[in-house]
């Protein structure tokens, strides 16, 4: 009986390092961010359990154009999702939509490549990390450049 107990014990320890292993991979693998995704319309062909709703907290970071996302705290799965900036850009979330992302999160609308149309959101403090390689889209919101005064 304590053998068995001590097995299952050793098993749970094991898959705990594990899954701390492969999420420090993966946070080290690049630019990760905290984030949480939902689908505005059908959910993509390679994330069928989309829902409308924002979903837990998980890492994403960006690979070129791919928004690759882990999924799962045990069994490591991570999602490319081949994407570019709606034209919407990057906006505020309204208050209390997203939460456990800050105080006023940020969330950029993708497009993805088979026609489904996603929501990312995370921490205004991660807005560069979040838009990745269309970081253009992340400073759309900035006020214009002071105008020089033209002296007479």
């Amino acid at each position: 009986m304590w053998s068995l107990l001590f097995l299952a014990f050793l098993l749970l320890l094991g898959a705990v390092a594990r899954e701390r292993r492969s999420r420090r991979h993966f946070i080290d693998g690049g630019s990760a961010f905290w984030c949480r995704i939902r689908t505005s319309g059908g959910p993509p062909r390679a994330w069928r359990r989309l829902r409308r709703q924002w979903s837990r907290r998980m890492w994403a970071r960006w690979s070129g154009d791919e928004l690759v996302v882990r999924r799962g705290p045990v069994f490591d799965r991570t999602i490319r999702l081949t994407a570019r900036v709606s034209p919407v850009g990057v906006y505020v979330v309204p208050p209390g939509e997203a939460k456990r992302c800050g105080q006023h999160p940020i969330a950029v609308r993708l497009w993805l490549r088979d026609g489904s149309l996603v929501e990312v959101t995370a921490t205004e403090a991660e807005r560069t990390e979040l838009v990745g390689p269309f970081l253009a889209a992340a400073f759309s919101d900035l006020p214009k450049a002071p105008v020089p005064r033209r002296e007479n």
